[in-house]
């Protein structure tokens, strides 16, 4: 008889607390300070006594300031507000909106497979942020993160292909699954943890001996450095 060990204690792989505040903050190459916020809330002092700034994202482990996956793509979702410059009440509102109406528990990160996202987060932050031609303003931006999304049969997400590069491409070299090497950054090509990589490159060996050594294109190699170096400097 073939008994089944349950390493993640009844829990979907997606909603363990896999990733620091700080890891998170590399990932998504934010300000770690901005994203404790974010995420935690904060108490600050007025002329009527302390007040509470409630988190926007609520994460699997508050206490110990650790997210899940489905939390990581709720604020990979979130970050792609900042260019825009909208106003975090108005991101309150709108992942409000969006728990109501999906009555889901992670609104930024899971949807109805059979609703095109791309126009859910348009039309509904477009409604909430009220700027002229919102829908144009914030179609490029919403599509370029949601792409990165990649989702179950449910339409729940799944995998994270975290950006890259300052300027966006298609490319996807990077894959972050919870359930492939705990939830670490990986080459999607090999499963190779892009820290492992780019911990031996630091250390002094060539790009062109890494690549012969994971059996892996050199343009691989480059990409996991580029990965962690964006995420050293955020």
């Amino acid at each position: 008889m073939t008994t089944t060990t349950d390493i993640y204690g009844g829990k979907l792989p997606r909603e363990l607390p896999l990733y620091p505040v700080a890891a998170v903050a590399r990932i998504i190459r934010m300000n770690k300070a901005t994203l404790r916020t974010w995420v935690l809330g904060r108490s600050y002092q007025t002329r009527e006594g302390r007040k509470e700034w409630p988190a926007l994202v609520r994460i699997a482990d508050a206490k110990g300031e650790r997210l899940s996956f489905a939390d990581l793509v709720e604020v990979h979702v979130l970050s792609a507000l900042r260019d825009k410059r909208v106003r975090v009440e108005r991101i309150r509102a709108a992942t409000r909106f969006i728990r109501d109406k999906m009555g889901t528990p992670h609104p930024l990160a899971d949807l109805d497979t059979h609703t095109d996202s791309v126009d859910i987060y348009v039309e509904y932050l477009g409604r909430l942020v009220n700027i002229t031609n919102a829908q144009d303003a914030f179609r490029p931006i919403v599509e370029l993160y949601l792409q990165r999304i990649e989702r179950d049969e449910t339409g729940l997400a799944s995998r994270l292909y975290p950006l890259t590069r300052d300027v966006p491409t298609a490319q996807t070299p990077i894959l972050i699954d919870p359930s492939v090497r705990f939830g670490r950054p990986v080459l999607m090509s090999t499963n190779i943890e892009t820290s492992i990589v780019a911990e031996r490159f630091f250390a002094g060996e060539s790009t062109a001996s890494l690549a012969k050594d994971f059996g892996i294109p050199k343009t691989d190699v480059e990409e996991a450095i580029r990965f962690e170096s964006l995420s050293l400097a955020a």
